[in-house]
């Protein structure tokens, strides 16, 4: 198991001349990506599980602080050798991608977050927030709540393992407690960012805030949204083919652009949109 030097397990896949680097969701391991990678030939793919989590477990993972989690991230990446990259996250991993992005303009230059936690924050006494929280190793409960957010539920069994049993405590209190990071707010810095951004989200996710995740892509110069109109919240479990098409159509418009300057824009733009749609699962 190829661990960097602060603890975190990676797998790469392929090679090319640009770099993604791919980030799980909360609770989720490089699973994640297991049928998504091998749609992305032509690619240098580092697959990353996420601090305090899966083969990452010993790493550096204090979950009260998104920059703090960002920077065992880029730690990773520097050691790696990633002078240059695209990051593309899952749920909190695509919030995570943003925030590096907002960190290392020079370096990252894509981001791509698949219905990403949204970057305001949640508010105190949030329900689900507030009902994961109390769930820790709790399999019962998890399972349940891993079975609402699916569409197949069969083939998102990794989920389940991986939050019941492949999660530091320290990691899961410090993000869903009381004052932890799932609470801070990164929303007013999506003005500056300086990379070519796109949010994806489903029309059959249930946990994803669309609201918010339009606010968050109208803040950000040049931001994409993408609607996928029978995705779910899990979908590159459950709709590999779909979630690699979009990842293989963003990064290739933006691979051979310049490496964008550090300096933030001065104010956002609108976002086109443009609507997908898929099979339904069976």
């Amino acid at each position: 198991m190829p661990k960097t030097n602060n603890g975190i397990h990676y797998e790469e896949w392929g090679s090319g001349p640009h770099s993604i680097v791919l980030l799980p969701g909360l609770g989720c391991s490089i699973a994640c990506w297991s049928e998504v990678a091998p749609l992305l030939d032509g690619h240098r793919l580092v697959l990353m599980d996420l601090p305090g989590h899966a083969g990452s477990l010993d790493a550096p993972a204090d979950g009260s602080s998104l920059a703090r989690i960002a920077g065992t991230v880029l730690d990773a990446c520097d050691e790696l050798g990633l002078e240059r990259f695209a990051l593309v996250g899952l749920s909190f991993g695509g919030a995570l991608g943003v925030r590096i992005a907002l960190d290392r303009p020079g370096q990252v230059f894509a981001v791509m977050a698949l219905m990403p936690w949204n970057a305001g924050g949640t508010e105190a006494g949030d329900p689900v927030i507030e009902g994961f929280h109390e769930s820790f190793r709790d399999v019962e409960a998890i399972t349940e709540a891993v079975e609402a957010m699916s569409l197949d539920p069969s083939r998102t069994t990794d989920v389940v393992r991986t939050m019941t049993g492949a999660v530091t405590e320290r990691f899961w209190r410090g993000w869903l407690g009381p004052g932890g990071g799932a609470r801070t707010s990164m929303f007013e810095e999506l003005p500056g960012i300086a990379v070519p951004a796109c949010y994806v989200i489903g029309g059959r996710d249930t946990i994803a805030p669309r609201d918010k995740l339009i606010a968050d892509i109208r803040a950000m110069p040049g931001g994409r949204l993408v609607f996928l109109s029978d995705a779910g919240h899990l979908a590159p479990y459950e709709s590999p083919e779909l979630v690699a098409r979009e990842i293989r159509e963003f990064i290739g418009r933006h691979a051979n652009t310049p490496s964008p300057s550090p300096s933030p824009s001065p104010s956002p733009s609108p976002s086109p949109s443009r609507k997908r749609s898929q099979p339904t699962n069976s």
